[in-house]
């Protein structure tokens, strides 16, 4: 392949764009598209708000475009901004890739995987298997955002991470499932809970007390709702967090009950730290939970031995 001239390639670039990109400004404009504020993603670069607002008034002079739409809420991308973020996260994923392939070269398995997950599986599943994985190969490191299943879903369908795990929900084209784990649904509880002497439990035990719950973007509480919808029995929930770790602690300090995946409460059952039972499975029936990537899309080598072992290492 012939070689660009780096003097005739320069030039180009600077009359297209009138100005002088570097890999820092597509991390400004990337960090103000994610956060929607230039302050908060002036405090995560540790740089000054008025280097990153330079910086995108350059790539709209450049572009001759609004980037962002700017409202009192914070700012908001507009369509042609969306447009340079995807491929702006197309081309630092590239030379990410690249790097990695230069160390290979070297017999050196380094760089960064990054990750979506839904918080269940993570102290559960994930982050021992990141543990084991550095003990072997500590030049890697491992930037990660837990969030809800639709989230997740986004995340690897535009290219944000090398990989997803969620819960499993309608079929998505661009998603690739790596492997499929079956998940059941457990209450938790108190040992001095009413129901804590149960061996299953169903919606009609669960009607004379307020459930604490995840809130309505989680999976999980979507399987609430559809079982409650099926079998025409309504449930009281008097609780909604945002976070697994905060739900269990609530349930413990109040003696309430909450609905949680299997894996989300596996080390509590073990330790003895909550009573966990069956939901009954005619109206909870297992679900999945899916380990995916982009599909298409091509992995490090790191990547692709991670992502392995995880397939490999079954969720408690």
């Amino acid at each position: 392949m012939p070689k660009v001239q780096r003097a005739t390639y320069l030039p180009v670039l600077k009359e297209f764009l009138g100005c002088d990109i570097q890999i820092s400004t597509f991390k400004y404009f990337l960090a103000v598209a994610e956060t929607g504020s230039i302050r908060q993603a002036a405090l995560d670069l540790h740089v000054s708000a008025s280097a990153i607002s330079r910086q995108i008034q350059n790539l709209e002079h450049g572009f001759q475009s609004a980037l962002f739409e700017r409202r009192p809420s914070g700012m908001y991308l507009t369509e042609e901004g969306g447009i340079l973020a995807l491929h702006m996260r197309r081309t630092i994923r590239e030379m990410e890739l690249a790097k990695a392939r230069i160390n290979e070269l070297h017999d050196l398995l380094a760089g960064t995987l990054r990750y979506a997950t839904i918080e269940g599986v993570a102290r559960a599943w994930l982050f021992p298997t990141i543990d084991d994985f550095r003990e072997t190969y500590p030049g890697v490191v491992f930037s990660g955002h837990i969030m809800g299943t639709e989230a997740v879903y986004e995340a690897v369908e535009n290219d944000n991470v090398d990989f997803g795990i969620a819960m499993e929900g309608d079929p998505r084209h661009d998603i690739e499932v790596v492997r499929r784990f079956s998940t059941s649904f457990r209450a938790a509880m108190r040992n001095d809970h009413p129901l804590a002497g149960e061996e299953v439990i169903g919606l009609a035990d669960l009607k004379p007390f307020d459930l604490t719950m995840l809130s309505a973007q989680f999976q999980t509480r979507r399987v609430l709702n559809a079982a409650q919808q099926r079998s025409g029995i309504k449930i009281r929930v008097g609780f909604e967090l945002e976070h697994i770790e905060l739900i269990k602690s609530q349930v413990v300090s109040t003696g309430g009950i909450t609905i949680l995946p299997d894996y989300a409460v596996a080390r509590e059952a073990s330790c003895n730290e909550m009573v966990v039972i069956d939901m009954n499975n005619e109206e909870f029936p297992p679900g999945g939970t899916l380990l995916c990537v982009r599909r298409g899309r091509e992995l490090s080598r790191a990547a692709s031995i991670f992502i392995e072992q995880l397939k490999q290492r079954s969720i408690p």
